[in-house]
């Protein structure tokens, strides 16, 4: 702090407030991707854990049933519990393709083709994760 003219009056110059505006943007321009890459990466870890129950759950199906489920509340609710309630998290996750995608749907679906396999927006359980560095 600097001194002032009038005795007991101490305070901030401008010069020391521009500086400390300065550190906390700075600061703040390095920690808010990190947060929110750490946010995609739990969003991307739910859907894994996700789809990988439901992937079980379809097989247990299969195995006792002799079929495929054809609609994925209805056939694997007697496999886990509150299945209506097992939604995807909004925000971002993670494509091992590369990138981040939005996660916009309120539900997990099933394959039409094969109905062997739950997805995430279109995308299987092996589609989601960080990409993997190259070695070279």
């Amino acid at each position: 702090m600097w001194k002032t003219k009038y005795k007991g009056q101490g305070g901030f110059t401008l010069l020391e407030l521009m500086i400390v505006m300065s550190i906390i943007g700075i600061l703040s321009i390095v920690a808010i991707p990190k947060f929110n890459d750490a946010i995609a990466m739990a969003n991307t870890s739910k859907v894994q854990t996700d789809l990988q129950t439901l992937n079980t759950a379809i097989t247990m199906y299969t195995a006792q049933n002799g079929t495929y489920p054809n609609d994925l509340v209805r056939d694997l609710s007697d496999y886990i519990v509150d299945i209506d309630k097992l939604q995807p998290p909004k925000g971002d996750c993670f494509l091992r393709s590369g990138g981040k995608v939005a996660i916009t749907d309120k539900t997990y679906s099933l394959d039409a083709i094969t109905r062997t396999q739950a997805l995430c927006q279109s995308h299987a359980f092996s589609d989601f994760g960080k990409k993997e560095k190259s070695s070279t």
